[in-house]
């Protein structure tokens, strides 16, 4: 009670001695977190790692390069045609088993007309069985010939040149814009005959669809009449394809020789699909006539239009089913069910067993210091060996592509796709030079300001030293250094958000 009265009796005194004591704590915390802060910044030492320049020693005994992690036996499938994806019967990291389906494209329409052609060749059979042949069986097989001709030449115009003619795929340039400037005549040429074959659809669609299988011979004949000249339209514009399919009507011929060569197929195949359906055309002309042909009977004729128009579907429905070729797993599905795919687009990958190997490309220069069975690091531990080496200098990219095979893949630490550095024992004899006191070091391990370039070492005190060093040439990812480093050098890596004097932990 007499310490109330007291303070009650001296107001001012009590209130200065209460903001000393609020003042006091203040400070008092402050004092504490100060304290505390030397700690705290320990979590932003930055953690690097050291290695050995000795490891990147330009060496005269060594060649360098750079390559793709991939599987000993691995396959990508590719859609042949355009369709929906019906069915998909795997996931990623399933094991598939050679010959089994892994997805299927839509085809219930060539479906149809496979069931309805095979019944039609199973008539064709029957009514030539005998001596003779009916009025009916030959209209009826003169209007499926009319139809297989039909849908042979749209599938030849508007899909199999149609990829190529006009049009860029799959990063392939199109034809006509490889055509050399003084060959412009034959390139308007195909170009006049292409969209004349194609226009020509409307028509030719509407002179079958007028006639039928009961049609009279007089419509039948004039709708076969039609056809044949306009696959002799097709076979005109082939011929002039073909001819700008070689080496003197083609820019850059060798460094588009695979795209070249895959046309050139389908241009021999287009042609004798067209000398296939004019011959059943007119074998067909010949029996409504009452006339033989001299090469084959008319029963041998319409029997072997029909197997023709079978083995065609069949082969388009085989396109649609994706089946693997090998045993192995499933490293890539792209596309879901539903979805849209292209000619030459990925369906899957299909990863077998037999190990890791590294498909490298060393610079020309190389080509006679490297062999078969030399020894090879990769990302300079890994080791491995030279599998195959090749004999010329690859069209793309001017380089000599190397394949290096994965000594212990399981404790490689390597994954499948992983972009690598390599470095290949020559086995080139070689004498020393001033080179020979050379590195070649990641450019991530270098620190490169205008005027000047770094490397990184750590003192006693765990601290960055920048260390002055020459640049020579920069190799992609690598950059030479000329003059700066000693072999017994360990210098950090990476050195980005790095400075001189900077704190830090190595690993």
């Amino acid at each position: 009670m007499k310490i109330l009265t007291y303070l009650k009796s001296h107001a001012v005194l009590s209130g200065g001695i209460a903001i000393v004591a609020v003042a006091g704590m203040i400070i008092a915390g402050r004092v504490a977190q100060r304290g505390s802060l030397p700690e705290a910044n320990t979590s932003n030492i930055k953690k690097v790692t050291l290695i050995s320049v000795e490891n990147f020693r330009d060496d005269l005994s060594k060649v360098s390069a750079d390559g793709i992690v991939e599987s000993v036996s691995q396959v990508d499938l590719k859609s042949q045609m355009s369709a929906p994806l019906s069915v998909v019967n795997v996931s990623v990291g399933d094991t598939v088993y050679t010959g089994q389906t892994i997805a299927v494209l839509q085809n219930a329409d060539i479906r149809a007309q496979l069931d309805q052609a095979r019944a039609g060749l199973r008539l064709a059979e029957g009514q030539y069985a005998g001596s003779g042949i009916s009025l009916e069986s030959a209209q009826k097989s003169a209007f499926e010939t009319l139809r297989s001709g039909y849908l042979a030449a749209d599938e030849i115009i508007n899909i199999q040149l149609g990829r190529f003619l006009f049009e860029s795929t799959n990063g392939e340039p199109s034809l006509s814009s490889l055509i050399a400037i003084d060959e412009r005549e034959l390139r308007e040429s195909i170009r006049t005959h292409y969209i004349a074959s194609r226009d020509s659809f409307i028509t030719w669609k509407g002179a079958i669809d007028a006639v039928s299988a009961a049609s009279d011979n007089s419509k039948i004949i004039s709708a076969i009449t039609f056809s044949q000249k306009q696959l002799q339209n097709i076979a005109v514009l082939l011929d002039e394809v073909s001819a700008a399919l070689t080496t003197d009507s083609v820019k850059d011929f060798s460094s588009t020789y695979s795209a070249i060569s895959g046309w050139q197929q389908t241009v021999t195949a287009a042609r004798g699909s067209v000398n296939a359906s004019t011959k059943a055309l007119t074998s067909a002309e010949a029996v409504l006539s009452g006339a033989q042909v001299t090469y084959e009977s008319p029963a041998e004729a319409q029997i072997s239009s029909a197997r023709a128009v079978v083995k065609n579907l069949e082969a388009q429905l085989a396109k649609t089913v994706i089946t693997s070729p090998i045993t192995g797993k499933i490293a890539a599905l792209p596309l879901r069910t539903g979805e849209l795919a292209q000619p030459g687009q990925l369906i899957a990958t299909v990863v077998g067993g037999g190990g890791l190997q590294v498909k490298a490309y060393a610079s020309p220069e190389d080509l006679l210091k490297i062999k078969t069975g030399a020894k090879a690091l990769i990302q300079n531990s890994v080791m491995a060996t030279v599998a195959s080496v090749a004999p010329s200098v690859n069209q793309t990219n001017k380089k000599i592509e190397v394949k290096i095979t994965v000594n212990n893949p399981d404790a490689s630490g390597l994954v499948i796709g992983q972009s690598v550095s390599v470095s290949i024992e020559s086995t080139a004899q070689v004498q020393p030079t001033a080179k020979d006191n050379n590195y070649i070091l990641p450019i991530q391990n270098v620190k490169i300001v205008p005027g000047a370039a770094y490397v990184f070492t750590i003192d006693t005190d765990s601290k960055i030293v920048k260390n002055p060093v020459t640049l020579g040439k920069i190799q992609g990812d690598f950059v030479e250094i000329t003059s700066g480093i000693t072999s017994d050098m360990k210098i950090v890596s990476p050195v980005y958000e790095l400075e001189e004097g900077n704190e830090v932990v190595s690993q």
